[in-house]
């Protein structure tokens, strides 16, 4: 590797898995500002191995944000566009942050871990400015209390269907399969806490866990020796474009709505609560959007990227944000978004990919099907 490359590497934030990557090969790359593996054996294999049987996947560089305090609640139900009086101890939500005008600052997780106790997680590319922003609306509030948590634990993401089954054995937790989709609790690991979830960027059944950097190496260790096949980031996209699920910079920006990304459901527009982009956010329901994020199949062997124009009867409807070859369909397949009236007309559709024209066929989302352990599978309520 040339010298700059180096340097370059070595100014990047490290996991405290850094070391395991590159022991085991892991092709590495910068990612918002940290060094990760790309992938150890290759894309395909890593892909198969979640949706077969079970990945592990490093995410310890997503930003972690401690909320608490007596008006830790009132403060979030301010901040995000979810109504927190609904959200009970040892529950998760995914939700937004939002600009004024109706843009999406970031997407994020949020789990309630006790009544004044939260923990939101948060891009890596966006950490500094989610941040920023939840300062300063905190300013001035001495009941509540931010604290960075990003550097003082790692975090795991296990994934598979052989994922419950892996995890369970590891961390000897019999009852693990009662832990329902998007719920959360702590478990005592060889002396250390242990923060276990359940949900996924995969589709897959799966589990994230959050630790203390040296529990986070053994941790790493027995599941993989326990047979979870590691990770890379190069998966973890494919994986996640086959569920349609929304990338920030893709198909999530300030530019973009949440309307227009089919996140309307993430929001509870009539609390009585203001947050930003409330007013903004409610017009652009009433209003409905001029473009939706729309699944394609191509109909030939061919891969659309980012950018790439999206044509009907020679005219442009829209533009391709999230585009791969999937390992599943072994088509290429594409989140675009869509002139909302051209959805609703006839016409050939094509993905203009390096000057030529590929014909694709409209998908309702997801493009596989989920195997997520909702309530409604798990016969929870």
């Amino acid at each position: 590797m040339p010298d700059s490359g180096s340097k370059q590497e070595e100014a990047l934030k490290q996991t405290p898995l850094f070391d395991r990557h590159v022991s085991a090969g892991a092709r590495m790359a910068p990612f918002a500002g940290w060094a990760l593996p790309v992938s150890y054996r290759g894309i395909n294999e890593e892909h198969a191995a979640v949706r077969e049987a079970c990945g592990l996947f490093d995410v310890s560089h997503m930003g972690r944000l401690s909320v608490s305090g007596r008006r830790s609640n009132s403060f979030l139900d301010q901040l995000l566009p979810r109504d927190m009086s609904k959200l009970k101890s040892g529950r998760m939500v995914y939700s937004l942050l939002c600009t004024e005008t109706g843009g999406v600052v970031d997407d994020l997780a949020l789990s309630k871990l006790h009544a004044d106790d939260y923990l939101l997680v948060v891009n890596a590319s966006r950490a500094r400015e989610d941040s920023e922003l939840i300062l300063r609306h905190a300013e001035g509030q001495a009941d509540v209390r931010i604290v960075d948590r990003t550097h003082q634990t790692g975090m795991l993401a296990v994934q598979g269907p052989r994922s419950l089954e892996i995890t369970k054995d590891v961390l000897a937790v019999s009852d693990l399969a009662e832990l329902g989709y998007f719920r959360c609790r702590q478990i005592e690991y060889e002396e250390t806490s242990v923060l276990i979830s359940r949900s996924g960027y995969t589709g897959e059944d799966g589990f994230e866990l959050i630790a203390e950097p040296s529990a986070t190496l053994t941790i790493w260790d027995e599941l993989s020796d326990a047979g979870a096949m590691p990770c890379g980031l190069g998966a973890r996209d494919t994986l996640r474009t086959e569920m349609g699920y929304c990338l920030y910079g893709h198909e999530l920006s300030t530019e973009v709505s949440p309307i227009e990304a089919g996140l309307e459901w993430t929001m509870d527009l009539d609390k009585p609560v203001g947050f930003p982009g409330k007013d903004a956010l409610r017009a652009a329901v009433a209003d409905g959007p001029e473009r939706r994020l729309t699944g394609l199949v191509l109909k030939q062997r061919a891969i659309p990227r980012p950018g790439c124009r999206v044509t009907m009867s020679e005219s442009d409807i829209g533009q391709v944000t999230s585009g791969t070859f999937s390992p599943t369909l072994q088509k290429g397949i594409a989140l675009a978004f869509l002139r909302t009236e051209a959805l609703e007309a006839d016409g050939v559709i094509t993905v203009d990919i390096r000057g030529r024209q590929h014909e694709a066929d409209i998908i309702q989302l997801p493009f596989v099907r989920s195997n997520v352990k909702t309530r409604k599978k798990a016969g929870r309520t």
